[in-house]
C-alpha cells in the first residue's frame, strides 16, 4: 500500500489491535501527517458497521474542536470500503511509554511532562471532552521537551473494541481505568485525573498500583482495594507524597482534586518538601528489599489507618531541635494572629447569591513557592476543594429487549456511546445566569437530538410542548438548556447544552436498561458462579451485570459450595466476597 486516500505513505508507525499507524504527506501542502486506520471490515454485522463508522466520525468532529499545544490534532477523516482512517499532527519523539522503559526521568522533566499533561487535559474537561484512556502509551513527548497527548476523540472507539466483549468480559489492560469507569458509571475530567494519578504512582515506584494475574482481579481492585501506599515501594518518598496520590486515586470522583493541574500541583509541593527523594524505574522497587513491603495476599484487608503507614524505626530527637521548633511555630502563630487581625475586624462582604459559587481561579501552573503554599489542608479530602467539572450520566450499551430480570445481556462491539457525549464541561460547572433573550429579536436556533434505538422522547427543559420523537430538533433560545431523553424500559439521560448562535448536535445518545453490577470474589478463586440455579459463563473473581432484584449466588469448586442473598439496585455497583464452605 502507497496510498490512503490522498495520502503518500512514507512508513509505516505502530500497529494496534484495530490497525496500522502510518508516516504520510499531504502532496497538497507538503507536510507529515500520521494516519491511524481502523479495520471496518473486521465487524461482520453491517448494521453494526455502519454505525461504528458514524461514532467514528462524530469522535472525530468532537476531537476537532480542541486546538491546544498539547494535544495532537486531527486533521481529516475518510472511510475506504471497509477502512476508516484518521489524519493527525505528525509529534516527531518517543511516548512515555518508551521513557519510563529506561532510566528513571529527571524530576525536572517529569515534573515538566506532567504539567504540560495536566494543562492540556483540563483545556478539554472545560470543553467538555474526557479523553478515557489516559496512560502512559498515549503522552507523546517531542525531541525538544513538550509534550502532547494523543487518540482524543478515537480512544473511546478503541477502548470499547479493545476491551469489552459481547460476555462483557475485560479483554484488554484496564490498570490506568478508574473505578467509575470499570463499573459503568458516569466519567468526567477526574476519571482522567484518577488514570493520570496511577502514571505518577509507575513513574515514582517502578510498579502499577494495581496489579493481579487475571484482568478481573485488576478491576475488582481498582474498586474495592487500596494500593501499597507509595513510600512502602520507595523509601526516599514521604507520607507527604503519598497522602497526595491517595487523594488523586480515591475511589469517589468527588474526594479527588477539583482538576488535573491541581493534582500536580500538590504533588510538586510535597516533593519540593521532601528532601532526597528520587523516582525509581519499572520494577526497581523489587532492588530495594528494605524499602518493600511484601504484597497482602488477596483475601486479607488493606491497613486501616495511617498509623499503619508510619516508619516503624523513629530517629531520636535531641532537646535543642525541639526546643527551637517549639520557639519557631510560636512566633509563627504571634505573626498569623497579628496579620489576622484586621480582617478578623473588618465588616463581612457581601455574600455571594443562593446557588452560586465563587468563580475558580485563573488555570495558570503557580511558581514552586506558591506550590508550597497550597499544601493539602487537613480538612477532609472532599471538604477542600470543590469537586470539579460536573458531568451528565454516562452512556451504556442499548439493548432493544431486555428479559424481566436477570444478567443483562452485553452489545455487540461498536454500541459504546461517543467519548463526548455524556459530560458537561467546568465550564457548565460554573454558575452562570440563564438567557431569555426575546425570541423576536433572536430567532430559535434547533438542537438536534439522536439515541440508540431511536423512538426516544426529548424534551427541553421539563416543557411537554416541546417533546419530540428521535431523531428530531428541539427549537431552543440562545443560553443554557437541559435536554430529557426518556424510553420505556430505558433510564432517562440528560444532556446539559449551551445554545450560542449556531445550531447544536447532541452528539449519540446510547440509552441504558436500568441494572446495577456485582463485583463478586471467592476464597478460594476459580470457583464456578451461579445466579438462582443457572450457570454463569464467568468464574469468580467476575463482574456480573444485572438487572435489579435478589438474587441467590451460589459458588462452587472441588466440592466446596457457598451461597449468598444478594440484592442489585440499579446503577448501583455491590461488591462481595464469598469463603467457600469446606
Amino acid at each position: 500500500m502507497d496510498r490512503i486516500g490522498r495520502y503518500k505513505i512514507v512508513r509505516e508507525l505502530g500497529r494496534g489491535a484495530m490497525g496500522v499507524v502510518y508516516l504520510a504527506t499531504d502532496p497538497t501542502i507538503g507536510r507529515p501527517v500520521a494516519i491511524k486506520t481502523i479495520r471496518l471490515g473486521e465487524v461482520s454485522n453491517a448494521e453494526e458497521r455502519a454505525r461504528l463508522r458514524e461514532r467514528l466520525f462524530r469522535e472525530a468532529r468532537s476531537a476537532g474542536v480542541l486546538s491546544h499545544p498539547g494535544i495532537v490534532t486531527i486533521y481529516d477523516m475518510e472511510a475506504q470500503d471497509d477502512l476508516a482512517f484518521i489524519a493527525m499532527e505528525y509529534v516527531n519523539g518517543s511516548t512515555l511509554d518508551q521513557l519510563l522503559s529506561g532510566a528513571p526521568l529527571p524530576q525536572e522533566r517529569m515534573f515538566s511532562i506532567l504539567g504540560q499533561t495536566a494543562v492540556a487535559l483540563d483545556y478539554a474537561h472545560r470543553k467538555g471532552i474526557v479523553h478515557r484512556d489516559i496512560k502512559p502509551a498515549n503522552i507523546m513527548v517531542t525531541e525538544d521537551g513538550m509534550t502532547k497527548i494523543t487518540d482524543f476523540g478515537i480512544a473511546k472507539i478503541n477502548t470499547s473494541s479493545e476491551q469489552f466483549t459481547m460476555t462483557g468480559a475485560i479483554v484488554g489492560t484496564p490498570h490506568y481505568m478508574a473505578p467509575e469507569q470499570v463499573q459503568g458509571l458516569a466519567v468526567d475530567g477526574r476519571a482522567d485525573q484518577f488514570s493520570l494519578a496511577v502514571i505518577v504512582f509507575e513513574m515514582l515506584t517502578g510498579e502499577k498500583p494495581f496489579t493481579g494475574e487475571q484482568l478481573t482481579t485488576v478491576v475488582y481492585k481498582i474498586v474495592a482495594e487500596e494500593p501499597i501506599p507509595p513510600h512502602r515501594l520507595n523509601a526516599t518518598l514521604s507520607q507527604p507524597i503519598s497522602n497526595v496520590l491517595r487523594r488523586a486515586l480515591a475511589k469517589k470522583a468527588e474526594a479527588r482534586y477539583a482538576n488535573c493541574q491541581k493534582f500536580v500541583d500538590a504533588l510538586e509541593a510535597a516533593c519540593a518538601a521532601a528532601k532526597g527523594w528520587r523516582p525509581l524505574p519499572r520494577g526497581g522497587s523489587h532492588n530495594l528489599p528494605t524499602a518493600v513491603e511484601a504484597r497482602r495476599p488477596d483475601n486479607l484487608p488493606p491497613p486501616r489507618s495511617d498509623e499503619e503507614t508510619k516508619p516503624r524505626r523513629r530517629r531520636k530527637v535531641g532537646i535543642l531541635p525541639v526546643l527551637a521548633a517549639i520557639l519557631v511555630a510560636a512566633g509563627l502563630v504571634v505573626l498569623i494572629a497579628w496579620q489576622a487581625a484586621p480582617w478578623l475586624t473588618a465588616p463581612p462582604t457581601n455574600p455571594p447569591a443562593a446557588g452560586t459559587q465563587p468563580a475558580p481561579a485563573e488555570s495558570v501552573r503557580p511558581s514552586p513557592a506558591a506550590a508550597e503554599e497550597k499544601k493539602p489542608s487537613p480538612m477532609p479530602a472532599a471538604a477542600q476543594e470543590s469537586s470539579g467539572s460536573g458531568g451528565a450520566p454516562a452512556a451504556e450499551p442499548s439493548r432493544e429487549t431486555a428479559p424481566e430480570r436477570g444478567p443483562i445481556p452485553e452489545p455487540p462491539a461498536g454500541k459504546e456511546q461517543p467519548a463526548g457525549e455524556t459530560h458537561a464541561s467546568a465550564e457548565h460547572s460554573r454558575p452562570q445566569p440563564r438567557r431569555t433573550p426575546d425570541p423576536s429579536a433572536s430567532p430559535y436556533l434547533k438542537i438536534s437530538v439522536s439515541t440508540v434505538p431511536s423512538d426516544a422522547t426529548a424534551m427541553l427543559d421539563n416543557r411537554p410542548d416541546s417533546a419530540c420523537t428521535t431523531p428530531c430538533a428541539l427549537d431552543a433560545t440562545p443560553g443554557q438548556h437541559m435536554v430529557s431523553i426518556s424510553r420505556a424500559g430505558y433510564q432517562t439521560e440528560n444532556r446539559p447544552v449551551t445554545v450560542a448562535g449556531t445550531p447544536v448536535e447532541l452528539p449519540l445518545v446510547a440509552l441504558r436498561v436500568p441494572g446495577g453490577v456485582l463485583m463478586l470474589a471467592s476464597v478460594p478463586a476459580g470457583a464456578r458462579i451461579f445466579v438462582d440455579g443457572a450457570p454463569s459463563s464467568q468464574i469468580t473473581p467476575a463482574k456480573l451485570e444485572l438487572r435489579p432484584g435478589k438474587y441467590t449466588i451460589t459458588l462452587e469448586k472441588d466440592g466446596r459450595r457457598s451461597s449468598k442473598e444478594v440484592e442489585i439496585q440499579n446503577g448501583i455497583t455491590r461488591i462481595e466476597k464469598i469463603i467457600l464452605d469446606r
